[in-house]
């Protein structure tokens, strides 16, 4: 069974589904796009699936190489933006414990950013090993907070936000082991993405980056939770300018892709 969570926080995807992508102008993803396409591989010709697919920008970047794939999410305001975007691909509104799917349907699946906000985490590896065909590969992008690498403005000002995402993320080495139970072989994680950032604070501000809907360790807290860090912030931003300062804020976060290969019997 999946580790139980405390305090289970899940945000509202409908609720912010429409500054969603900000995230991929003021971020470089390019290392997350890059292990995308060489897990695809170039000439795949079976099934893909994106389970958590939100807005369908990994779906549009694949359907402008040529390859269709199909996509789940939980939102309908997320998917009717994917809808829009990501014209050439197989939408489905469904949970990723439950996939609509019948066995051995795709060659590949993976999720991007998605598989910590999966409510029972051993039942979607289950499915992902059923709706795979034998020998098909499956990857999921995350952070993991439990390294102890991850600096971040979001854990320094917001004190819960840390250890809810540690709650919330599995450790790499978790999914691991949950892989391997299930039954998936070659199983292994690499650093796909180095996420540094170093901003002023009211640069930030102004860009909309402290935002409650801008990221989803900021919309999981309460509004109380939100507000002490805000203030937190508004503290620090006016003693450094009572000092003729200026605040930044920076990160210095990694996303790793674990991937497992479904038993070829």
């Amino acid at each position: 069974m999946d580790d139980p969570d405390e305090s289970p926080r899940r945000p509202d995807y409908d609720a912010i589904a429409a500054s969603y992508d900000r995230r991929y102008v003021d971020n470089d993803y390019s290392g997350v796009e890059q292990a995308l396409i060489a897990f695809i591989g170039e000439h795949l010709r079976g099934g893909v699936l994106e389970v958590g697919c939100g807005t369908g920008h990994w779906l549009r970047l694949l359907g402008e190489r040529g390859i269709r794939a199909a996509g789940l999410d939980a939102s309908k305001n997320m998917l009717d933006y994917a809808r829009a975007q990501a014209t050439g691909a197989t939408l489905a509104q469904g949970r990723a414990e439950s996939l609509p799917w019948a066995g051995g349907a795709f060659d590949r699946l993976f999720c991007i950013n998605a598989f910590h906000h999966f409510a029972d985490k051993v039942a979607f590896l289950s499915e992902a090993r059923r709706v795979l065909v034998p020998g098909g590969r499956m990857m999921t992008v995350g952070l993991d907070p439990h390294t102890g690498l991850d600096r971040w403005y979001v854990y320094e000002y917001f004190e819960p936000a840390l250890e809810i995402d540690r709650r919330r993320y599995p450790a790499t080495a978790r999914i691991r082991e949950w892989m391997r139970d299930i039954g998936f072989t070659d199983v292994r994680t690499d650093e796909v993405q180095h996420l540094p950032d170093r901003i002023p604070v009211r640069t930030a501000i102004q860009r909309g980056r402290l935002d409650k809907r801008d990221k989803s360790q900021l919309a999981v807290l309460t509004d109380r939770e939100y507000q002490q860090g805000m203030d937190r912030i508004r503290q620090a931003l006016e003693q450094a300018e009572a000092r003729g300062e200026t605040l930044t804020v920076t990160a210095d976060l990694r996303l790793y892709a674990t991937y497992g290969t479904a038993p070829s019997c």
